[in-house]
């Protein structure tokens, strides 16, 4: 699953010759320009990354704000971790967020799927000291956040938390093993290690040496997906049914279950006067669907292809692309925006989710949300592994 480094934008001019001459320009300006950024504080692109240690898992998105987090996992062995091995809530787990940059804002927070407060939390079968004032307790809905946003509350935390062997949230419990690792490799990806915003391998170098925070890429701008006459669609279906009547065949598209093919989304949408998505909706399983993406040239020469859907590669054997077969597959035609989500399990305790625009020639990953370890205290709230922004909706907040 990887990035392409892709991003909307168009040059107008009047005439070609200016935009060639403007080109050269722009390139022999390019050197400067990186040191300007580079002198004013802007960071480049980060790539992406997931790690595992023991219970915990670290995720880093493109703009290196990090989140290491803990929970029991569908395989941990954790029957005698509680005394007399009463039962275990699973729904708990514990998170250290924190964006990248000298001053990136770090936060400590604490969830469960029921109501608690600090008189229920041990570690070790020990009393966890905190002071109330520094914490922020909340229960809604019968679900508890404890949460700090205080470096130094956090700081003290962890010093509490990293030589444990779990900690015990009433009847639930958020394993320790791999806590110290996975706040040690946030803090190597973010440049903190040996200074006074580390966490784990703290030293004397001064916040000012963390380099700064990567700049948030631009989405590909939204717009209204065109509505095609019934003729043409008729017509790139066809096209497209003949020209790829192999790969629809070895994903059993051909001839999906007539009680099912109603869930499964399936279309034709206009991306542009030169090109046209084709969905098809291929099989449905116990709690998902899934389904064949395509491109398909409107008007002039070429063949329907399979679309191109990049996504970062985060684990061994990812390809950088999620083409071919997708899931849960939507496309929003006031926006353009084609989403899909994938459930490890019926609940959505692990997963990946993914969003895309077009850009006029290819489409472009806009969000990404992986979580590969299946638990959790909430279905879905899975790490952020990709982000951008809307320039729509920053128009509209300035």
């Amino acid at each position: 699953m990887v990035v392409p480094e892709q991003y909307d934008g168009a040059c107008m001019a009047n005439n070609i010759g200016r935009v060639k001459t403007g080109m050269r320009r722009i390139g022999q300006c390019m050197p400067l320009l990186g040191l300007f950024l580079t002198m004013i504080g802007v960071g480049h692109a980060a790539t992406p990354s997931y790690d595992a240690y023991g219970s915990w898992l670290v995720a880093c998105d493109n703009i290196l704000t990090c989140e290491a987090k803990g929970f029991v996992q569908s395989d941990d062995d954790v029957t005698s971790s509680m005394p007399d091995n009463r039962p275990i809530n699973g729904s708990v787990d514990l998170r250290f967020i924190r964006d990248a940059g000298p001053d990136g804002v770090i936060e400590a927070r604490l969830s469960a799927g029921f109501p608690f407060g600090l008189a229920d939390l041990r570690v070790d079968g020990r009393p966890l000291l905190l002071d109330r004032s520094t914490w922020a307790l909340n229960t809604r809905d019968g679900s508890t956040i404890l949460s700090s946003k205080r470096p130094e509350v956090v700081a003290a935390f962890v010093a509490q938390l990293r030589d444990g062997t779990i900690l015990q949230v009433r009847d639930g419990i958020v394993p320790l093993n791999g806590l110290s690792a996975a706040v040690l490799h946030m803090d190597d990806r973010q440049g903190r290690v040996g200074g006074v915003t580390a966490l784990i391998r703290t030293g004397a170098k001064s916040a000012s040496a963390v380099p700064p925070a990567p700049l948030l890429p631009p989405a590909p701008s939204a717009h209204r997906s065109i509505v095609l006459a019934r003729r043409e669609r008729d017509r790139l279906i066809a096209w497209t049914e003949r020209t790829q009547a192999k790969l629809i065949k070895k994903q059993s598209c051909d001839n999906p279950d007539k009680g099912t093919d109603s869930l499964l989304e399936s279309g034709v949408y206009g991306l542009d006067k030169n090109n046209a998505l084709i969905l098809f909706g291929c099989s449905m399983a116990a709690y998902q669907g899934a389904s064949l993406v395509f491109v398909v040239p409107r008007t002039g020469n070429g063949q329907p292809e399979v679309a191109s859907l990049p996504s970062p590669v985060l684990i061994k054997g990812d390809t950088g692309d999620e083409r071919s077969i997708v899931t849960n597959l939507d496309f929003d035609e006031a926006t353009g925006t084609l989403t899909d989500l994938y459930k490890g399990m019926g609940l959505a305790y692990c997963g990946a989710s993914h969003a895309w625009r077009w850009d006029g020639h290819h489409f472009v990953l806009t969000g990404m949300t992986f979580q590969l370890g299946c638990g959790g205290s909430m279905s879905g709230d899975w790490p952020i592994l990709y982000r951008s922004q809307d320039p729509q909706k920053e128009q509209k907040a300035q």
